[in-house]
């Protein structure tokens, strides 16, 4: 029956020098020899299959002695260049100094086969057990980085067409080691020692050989260079006609996947800190400082940046995660691009901003990484008379690499920045609002909107209190409650809120009016167990 052969190469690379080449001419063997393989047959057998005899490894391997056929995936042949110390074998007094290596190997896909093939080989039922038992523990083929899995297919399934075979009359051939059908298995040229030097123990253990056959297929380098033959007993060159390089695909690994980073922490230095009133403004700068960074990393990059071009402004970028608006610039209506959230960090002073965070269940990309990383400075107010503040990146991850009070778990969750109502209360019409009698208008409406903002953003249910002072911060009236560019904020209901959950839940997003610079924050309240 037909033998074939299938070798992959989980590596991706196949390492083996040519027989007679210098590892350093950058020269790689391709096909495999099949002097070679037959050889690490013989290593795996002895290694691993004791079990097997003398004579039926013989059998299994001697109508492999014929040069078979190829069917080689497409490849490539490539190097790395390496420098390595020569210590004392430097000709520098005193040693140091390197020298230049090339490890070359041939580029394979990891999945691609190879097929070697012998059509007239014939093995009976225990011989062909014997040869898939020797393949399936081969792990190795050339050198020791040159990991392989072999499979023994005796129906040839995937051969077409054999694109690799012996050939006369190929104008370009390329010459292939192959074991001599008549002389692998003689023992004519392997070294022997003289018995009665044996019986005496005057043999030098060094000059002992491998534990293997007495055959020319097992003769080992050293004995070979030692006794300079002009050739390699029972080997023989043949000539192969191989597809050219030039028209095989490159074998390129494809690239793992990364988890996308959802956080990004920033620490802020300055000569004064911001207030938490400002809280706002500090998130309105750093988001104006990011978008600036990523329209230059988009210059810089424009072969990435053409998804991020703008459609109504054909010569701007910009990223919806950071922005905050898709390329057309309308708002998004979702709520899983950034947030940008100034807190205080430090127990003593709780007044002054610290920190910059920014989160966003989108992720961010390459260009935002890059964005985000390269902000090094902010500068809140005037050009000349503003408040200079250094940033630090300090986390980039996710929210479980990060042990802070914003990715905790709790019931109870109060206000860290007044929440103020997206809405205006509506007393009249089909949709008015419909308040419960007796308290304050304001305050039962800022319980409303929170309610219908928890709903829209975090949808669980939980009850929602209104919290005239928290004892850390200051009124609520003192903080900026609008935007630059906003002149309705002020005028809107705000006030600080406590909510309380049936059972303990992550942080909800920031909501309400301005929830993604830093208002509507929340922060855990430790309860009584």
């Amino acid at each position: 029956m037909p033998v074939v052969i299938r070798l992959t190469f989980p590596g991706g690379r196949y390492h083996a020098t040519p027989w007679g080449r210098h590892v350093n001419e950058g020269v790689p063997e391709w096909p495999p020899s099949p002097w070679r393989l037959l050889r690490a047959l013989v290593a795996v057998w002895k290694r691993t299959c004791p079990e097997f005899s003398e004579e039926q490894v013989r059998r299994v391997l001697t109508p492999l002695c014929q040069p078979p056929s190829f069917l080689l995936p497409p490849h490539k042949v490539a190097h790395t260049r390496h420098y390595m110390p020569l210590n004392k074998k430097s000709p520098m007094e005193g040693g140091g100094g390197t020298t230049l290596v090339f490890d070359t190997f041939v580029s394979v896909g990891r999945k691609d086969e190879l097929f070697i093939g012998w059509p007239d080989a014939n093995l009976e039922a225990d011989d062909a057990r014997c040869l898939e038992t020797l393949a399936d523990n081969l792990n190795t083929l050339g050198r020791a980085e040159g990991w392989v899995e072999a499979k023994v297919d005796f129906a040839g399934t995937g051969v077409l067409a054999w694109n690799c075979v012996p050939t006369d009359s190929d104008p370009n051939p390329v010459r292939v080691f192959c074991p001599n059908p008549t002389t692998a298995f003689g023992s004519e040229h392997y070294p022997t020692h003289d018995p009665k030097k044996l019986a005496k123990g005057k043999v030098n253990p060094a000059d002992f050989l491998f534990d293997c056959p007495r055959w020319h297929l097992c003769l080992d380098t050293e004995t070979i260079h030692e006794r300079k033959w002009p050739t390699v007993p029972g080997s023989k060159w043949v000539h192969y006609a191989r597809p050219a390089e030039k028209t095989a695909a490159a074998a390129r690994p494809k690239p793992p996947e990364r988890v996308r980073p959802t956080v990004a922490r920033f620490l802020l230095d300055g000569p004064v800190l911001p207030l938490v009133e400002d809280t706002v403004l500090v998130a309105e700068v750093f988001r104006r400082a990011a978008m600036s960074r990523f329209r230059g990393w988009c210059e810089q990059h424009p072969v990435e940046a053409e998804r991020f071009r703008r459609t109504d402004e054909p010569d701007s970028f910009s990223s919806r995660t950071l922005s905050g608006k898709e390329l057309s610039g309308v708002m998004r209506t979702d709520h899983t691009h950034a947030y940008y959230l100034p807190t205080c960090d430090i127990q003593d002073d709780p007044r002054h901003i610290t920190h910059v965070t920014v989160t966003a269940d989108d992720g961010f990309g390459a260009g935002e990484v890059a964005a985000l990383t390269a902000v090094r400075s902010l500068s809140l107010g005037d050009a000349e008379d503003g408040l200079k503040l250094r940033v630090q990146l300090v986390g980039l991850g996710e929210t479980k690499d990060f042990n802070h009070a914003l990715f905790a778990t709790a019931k109870v969750w109060e206000s860290a920045t007044p929440f103020v109502a997206h809405r205006h209360l509506k007393r009249r019409g089909s949709k008015r609002d419909h308040l419960p009698p007796g308290g304050d208008w304001r305050d039962e409406f800022v319980k409303l909107a929170a309610r219908e903002c928890l709903a829209r953003i975090a949808p669980v249910a939980c009850e929602v209190e209104f919290v005239k002072a928290i004892d850390e911060l200051p009124p609520a009236i003192g903080f900026r409650r609008r935007r630059r560019r906003d002149l309705g904020g002020p005028a809107r209901a705000f006030g600080f809120v406590r909510l309380t959950f049936a059972t303990a839940v992550r942080r909800p997003a920031a909501f309400g009016y301005g929830c993604h610079y830093g208002l509507g924050l929340l922060k855990p309240v430790a309860t009584a167990s």
